[in-house]
């Protein structure tokens, strides 16, 4: 799933534009965050609510600030990506670019962490169970061998790796709502659950939020 999917349809700001103006369409927008684009439409920054509001002069022309290379991605950017780069540097939007350069539009964030909940099955009922291990001994092929012998079907998967410490620790979405016979067959198998987020515990946007929060995405 790339972004191409989720373009929004909120227009860019221009470097003719004022910061009056800019805050404006942030407001309107609901976003902290809005692509400028030059004369020949192509991506010129990305101007911040925060720094527009400690600007002295409201009717300064966009093209006027200081920017630098402002963030982008492109069309073929996997989801996973996007949400990595809208983290990484606190973007409530991201400019995607085309072929050579082109402005091609602009991805919010909640579509992104939407579509990003959707594929890691966060909206289907089931429960959430994280588990540890050393990354010599981890198969996924075995963990998933053990969970599906035992009758339970894994709707999602992800992992994240501790190259400093050895580890690896598997989050799994399952199509169960109690994890508690699950937990006991890993533990069986020498796996170390260290996490688990049962329906019972909370309704599905609840769980759907602590995942997400525990993903750090």
């Amino acid at each position: 799933m790339t972004v191409a999917t989720l373009l929004s349809d909120l227009d860019a700001l221009s470097t003719d534009d004022t910061v009056a103006e800019a805050l404006l369409a942030l407001a309107e927008d609901h976003v902290s965050h809005l692509p400028v684009l030059d004369s020949d439409g192509r991506l010129d920054s990305i101007v911040i609510e925060e720094a527009l509001r400690a600007h002295p002069d409201s009717e300064a022309p966009l093209g006027s600030l200081m920017a630098g290379e402002p963030v982008s991605i492109g069309l073929d950017t996997h989801v996973f990506d996007a949400a990595h780069v809208m983290r990484q540097h606190g973007l409530s939007v991201v400019p995607v670019l085309a072929g050579e350069g082109e402005y091609a539009g602009l991805v919010v964030r909640q579509d992104v962490f939407g579509q990003l909940a959707h594929m890691l099955a966060t909206e289907e009922p089931g429960a959430i169970m994280v588990l540890d291990a050393a990354r010599q001994d981890f198969s996924l092929g075995q963990v998933a061998q053990i969970v599906e012998q035992n009758g339970v079907r894994i709707l999602s998967v992800s992992t994240e790796d501790d190259p400093g410490e050895g580890r690896v620790r598997v989050t799994l979405k399952l199509n169960v709502t109690d994890t508690a016979r699950v937990r006991h067959i890993m533990t069986h198998y020498g796996y170390h659950v260290v996490g688990s987020f049962d329906e019972a515990e909370g309704d599905l946007e609840e769980r759907a939020a602590a995942f997400l929060r525990y993903l750090e995405v």
